[in-house]
Parts: C-alpha cells; structure tokens; sequence
C-alpha cells in the first residue's frame, strides 16, 4: 500500500516544521521554528485554500488573505521546553479539513529590531505548507456509463498505487491540456506527493505534434530551485536522485495510432526498464496515479468524469545523467536530439560547439577508428538490439532519442518517448544516426555478438519466473494488477478515459482485433483474452519465437514473435561457433563446456563463463552477476561466494574463435542455492 505517514526530521537553526506533516481532518497541528537568540514577536500567518479556490502567488489575493496567530516559546500548549528558542503554535483542529491546502509563514523580530520572515527572501518558495488528506473516497466509473456496468474501485485498492496530487485553477488545466494557443505555457499550481507540500511548481503541456490530439495527453512538471522531489516507484524503490522536474505520459500508445490503447503503459515502463538492464543510459520510469484538484467534490456522484481523479499516468525522469542510471553518471553534456541541450556539466563552456562538432562528424560518414573514439559503441548495440527486439518504429534520426556525453568524451543514446513500441510494421526509419558505425565489418560483428546474447539472456524464456523479458512483463504488471481485487488499474483508466468529454479517440480501449495502418503497411493487432493480461501476453510473444512456423521478415505484419525474428534477422553470422553444451561435476561447482567446434574451421580463442541469477522479483538473468573466460581449458570452476545468496542461478558458457565471433550461450544448467 501506498499510504503513508511522513515523519518530520530535526530541526535545525533558523527552520521550521510542522507535525502531522500529513494531517488528517480534526487532527491538531503542531508549528515549530526554531529562531536565532533574541528573536521576538514571533507570529505565524496563515493562509487556508479550500478545493476549488486555488490561490496562485501571482494572483493579488495571496498577498491579502492571511490571518496571523502568536507562537509561544513557554514549555506550554506543544511547545516541549520554555526559553529553548524553539517557538511553537497548535493550530486548532477546524483548519484541518479534507483536501485543503494550508500555507504559512513566520514573522519575528531580531535582536537589533528588525523584522524578517521565513522562509527567507532568497527561498525559491515564500511559503511553507500542509495538506490535510483523509485519504481516497471510493470511485465508480464504467467503460461506458448506462450502457456497461460499472465497477467500484474502492479506497483500500485505490492506496495500492502511489499518487501525485495537483491543485489548481480549472481554467489553467484546461487551457494547458486543451488549448493549443497555450502550448507549453507555463502554470501554477501545488504538488502534493507522499503528504508533503511542494507549492508554486509549474505545470504545462508537453510534446510535439501530438500533444492536444489525444483528450489524455502529455503533462510536463517543474520544480522550485532547491525544492527537488524524492520520488520513488511503484515497488518503493527510490529514483536515482531527486528530480527538479517529472514528465507524465498518458500510457495509452501514440494518440495517432491508438492500436495499443488498454497498455497502460506497459509498453513504455517495460521498454525503458529494458534498455537500461541492457547498459543504456535510460531515464527512470513507473506508474502514478493522476490526482488534479480544481472543484469543490473529490468525486461526482453524478459525472465520473468530474472530479480528482484523472486516472494512470507513466512517471518519467529526465535526461540528466542523475536519472540515467541505477546508480548516478559521471556528470557529462546530454542533448535531446529534438529540443538541444538539456544539461551541461559544471565545468564545459562550450557546450554547443562540443555538441555539434560531434553530430556534425557523425553525419559524415566517419571512419572505424572515429566511431571507437567517440561512440559508447557498447550502449549503441544495446540500444540498436533493444529498439529491433521492442518494435520502436517510431525511431528516426531527428527525433525520439537523445545523447549523453560521459567526460571520457564517448557518446551513448538515451531512449526517448517510446509511445510506438511493439509494433510488426515498419513506421520512421527504426534508426538513428549512430546506426552510421555498423557499416564498418569489425563493429558490426561485435554488434550480431550482442545481438545474439540479448536473444539469448533477455527474449529466450516467456516465463513467469524465468528471468528474462516475460518475468520483467509479470513483474512490471503487478503493480497495475494488485492480487485480492475484482478490478484493475487498466479498468480504472478505461473508466476515467474511454468516453471522457475531452477523448477524442472514444471507444479504442481493449477493441479486439484492432487495425493499424502505419507507413509499412497495414497491420492487425489480436488480443488472447480482452484484458490487460492480454496485453501482457501480447508483450511477450512480440519479444520471443512464438510464431508458428518461425517464418520471420522485416516489415511482415505478423505481431507474433516479431521483435524476436527481427532481432535474429540482424543477429545471424553462418560463421560463429557451434553453441556449447555445458555439464557439472555432481560433487563440487566445476563445469565442462562441450569441445570447440567452428562450422568454416576457425580457431578456438576464448571461452567464456557466466552466472546468472533468476526467479526473484528484479533478478534477470541479462545482468551479469559474474563472468569469466579461459583460454587453454574447457572447464570453470565457480567460486562459492557467486552462489552464497538463496535463490536460482543458470550456468552457461559461449565459445569466441580468433575472428571475434561468438556463438551463442549454451543452454542453461540450473543451480538451486536452498
């Protein structure tokens, strides 16, 4: 569950808290400053904003509409010690009512007589601020209202997913959602996020063509300067660091094509989890559900499609290089390839010229030895396999992808608005300008190695527990299908968005069939069952050899293992070694890879070693947990700390000949650590 009470910390000089951080309705709340010696007069102003009156900081009622209270430093009402300089007010109860914001301030007077406030005049925020929840009320909706039923999503369900609430004014919403002569125009409201206050961020519309198309469409997020949000995800795993903006995407597949439309999201989550276990530098991404506040009524009694909820939205950070990875990159220029530079390091002057001269070089046809200087040539074959094995038709030189600069100077690709993922046909190129480097023999060889070890370790098991991209599928999905409950976050978005007024695409989620007609032709997409699990299912056969016949071509239509047979179109190499067998010793952890055996009499050069581990929740096998190679023996013997911590490890082994060429990795041999 994703309710949560947050504890204020300690205070320090100069600071203030206050306690509930969270307050629930009638619930008292504790004020403390903590004040220089000398201060006096110490009041507190309050400002109380009830649902649907939302107050911005440049609307001229935020300056007038305060009420002041005196604060006491006596050991009395709250206040824990007298003379400490730590002054103290409990605000009555009857201002702690469901979904009002409070914001507040604190008034003194110094030592020498003069007047000043907290926060102080530099603070990016000029108030502090509480939200009193009570918590969701139960909402009902229906995919069509008085034509299907409609289904309760009750409170206790409705706390199985983390929110993000956004208040304020009607009219900014909707000219931000809805008006394109307001197109990324920046406004003002009020976050509330895990029970904590992030007041006067700005919030607009984001994305390109298609950004007034859909009715549910893109939002972007900003923060104040020295306010970041520590956002975690939908397992409660924090991001990598905190984030001074948030992008939403609506997670309903491109409003152009809405072939995907019931996904949720699952298209663009499970992609960028996908990359960035892969080794590309990858913003992170989950799900939240939308909360926006600008009426009176959390729920409509009458409208389902008048209130808070605004139903589930796919969270996503940025392209700096804190949010491109599990653990923080070396601080390096990122570029969007559409909108320019979105972050430089500290100490780089000359961004622009650095960005140029490298995309200029690339455009122009660069040799071997340049693209080995300048390109992260391993993240560019993990982004080039993903992108095949994914379907991200969408993919173009010009657009959808970004750069990261690391300060060693190579370059590596940043997947971008994966909205058109999971798609047999071909669209845009599927490419970007990088693709340059596998005209050169030497790098494509090592690109078809990796190819055929993402085939291998990421689209080989369609399992549940197997470690591979069907665990990734039923691991992401859980969030969206939480177990005890007859509906699902799918459903609640169906609901919130199928025939909402502002749709302009009614009646498109969970259609069985559905057609598509992108640039390479005509498609049609099928379901297994009419649900999410449908499209759950439709993720992972797309990504393994699940098509009768194992008759695979580019560009064929057929959803099918298509990722998969294109991904193996690409990785082919008649040359490589023949797959190793792998067998153990039975009285210890030695293993014996089966004899070196190359199809055009290429030499033997290495053979390599690894150990994967799977059937936990986060454990794919895909990400190296340890690797070796040998070059004079056929057998390994695997240290016992690999294998020290409970769970299911797979054993495999691949043999390298002197031209580089790898085979694929043997079948696993599975060991189980009790």
């Amino acid at each position: 569950m994703f309710a949560q009470q947050v504890i204020a910390e300690p205070l320090r000089i100069q600071e203030v808290k206050h306690e509930p951080v969270t307050p629930k309705p009638g619930e008292p709340v504790v004020v403390t400053a903590a004040l220089k010696a000398g201060a006096s007069n110490v009041k507190i102003r309050i400002q109380s904003i009830p649902p649907g009156n939302y107050v911005r900081k440049s609307d001229p009622a935020y300056e007038k509409d305060w009420i002041e209270l005196p604060m006491h430093d006596d050991g009395k009402d709250g206040d824990a010690k007298a003379n400490d300089g730590f002054y103290t007010i409990r605000i009555p109860v009857n201002y702690q009512k469901h979904r009002w914001l409070i914001r507040y301030r604190i008034t003194a007077t110094d030592e020498k007589g003069q007047g000043y406030v907290l926060p102080a005049a530099d603070d990016t925020c000029p108030n502090f601020a509480w939200w009193c929840d009570a918590g969701p009320a139960s909402w009902v909706g229906a995919r069509q209202p008085g034509k299907t039923s409609p289904l309760t999503f009750p409170t206790d369900f409705l706390n199985t997913l983390q929110s993000i609430h956004l208040v304020a004014r009607a009219e900014d919403v909707a000219s931000s959602q809805w008006d394109g002569n307001a197109h990324k125009q920046k406004k003002f409201g009020t976050l509330v996020y895990r029970g904590v206050v992030y007041d006067h961020v700005q919030f607009s519309n984001r994305g390109q063509g298609s950004a007034h198309i859909s009715g549910k469409n893109k939002w972007g997020l900003k923060f104040n300067t020295g306010h970041d949000v520590p956002f975690v995800d939908h397992d409660g795993k924090p991001f990598p660091a905190e984030s001074g903006s948030l992008n939403l995407n609506p997670g309903g597949s491109t409003p152009y094509l809405p072939v995907l439309r019931g996904i949720t999201g699952l298209d663009e989550v499970l992609s960028m989890r996908a990359y960035l276990l892969a080794g590309v530098p990858s913003p992170v991404s989950t799900w939240i559900q939308w909360r926006v506040v600008t009426g009176p009524d959390e729920v409509s009694l009458k409208n389902q499609y008048e209130g808070d909820l605004w139903g589930v939205y796919v969270a996503m950070g940025d392209m700096k290089p804190k949010m491109l990875a599990e653990n923080k990159l070396p601080d390096g220029l990122t570029v969007s390839i559409q909108s320019g530079i979105k972050h430089t390091p500290r100490e780089m002057m000359d961004a622009g010229k650095v960005w140029e001269k490298f995309i200029n070089e690339l455009r122009s046809n660069p040799k071997e030895d340049w693209c080995r200087k300048n390109l992260d040539l391993k993240a560019y074959y993990n982004f080039h396999a993903m992108n095949r094995l994914l379907g991200n038709v969408d993919l173009r030189p010009d657009g959808n992808h970004g750069y990261y600069r690391h300060p060693d100077g190579h370059w590596s690709p940043i997947p971008w608005d994966n909205d058109m993922m999971f798609v047999p046909r071909h669209h845009q190129p599927g490419h970007i300008d990088a693709m340059v480097c596998l005209n050169h023999p030497n790098i494509a060889l090592e690109y078809r190695n990796r190819a055929r070890e993402i085939l291998d370790l990421f689209a080989g098991d369609a399992s549940e527990k197997g470690g591979q991209v069907g665990q990734m599928a039923y691991d992401l999905s859980s969030a969206l299908t939480p177990k005890g409950y007859a509906v699902d976050w799918p459903r609640l978005d169906e609901a919130v968005w199928n025939r909402h007024p502002r749709s302009n695409q009614k009646d498109t989620y969970f259609l069985n069939p559905a057609g598509a007609d992108h640039f390479g032709g005509p498609w049609k997409r099928t379901l297994e069952t009419n649900d999410f699990a449908g499209f759950r299912k439709y993720v992972i056969d797309f990504c393994t050899d699940s098509r009768p016949g194992k008759k695979y071509a580019p560009n064929d239509g057929d959803q099918r293992g298509y990722g998969w047979g294109y991904l193996a179109h690409e990785a082919r190499d008649d040359k490589i070694p023949v797959k190793p067998d792998v067998t153990r010793d039975p009285t210890m952890m030695r293993f014996t890879a089966s004899k070196f055996i190359s199809p055009v009499n290429h030499q033997q050069a290495m053979l390599e070693w690894r150990v994967g581990r799977v059937g936990q929740k986060g454990w794919y096998e895909l990400a190296d947990h340890w690797r070796s190679e040998v070059a004079s023996s056929m057998e390994i013997i695997i240290p016992p700390d690999v294998l020290k911590i409970k769970g299911e490890y797979r054993v495999r082994a691949r043999w390298r000949d002197n031209t580089g060429r790898c085979s694929h990795w043997s079948n696993p041999f599975v060991v189980m650590v009790p």
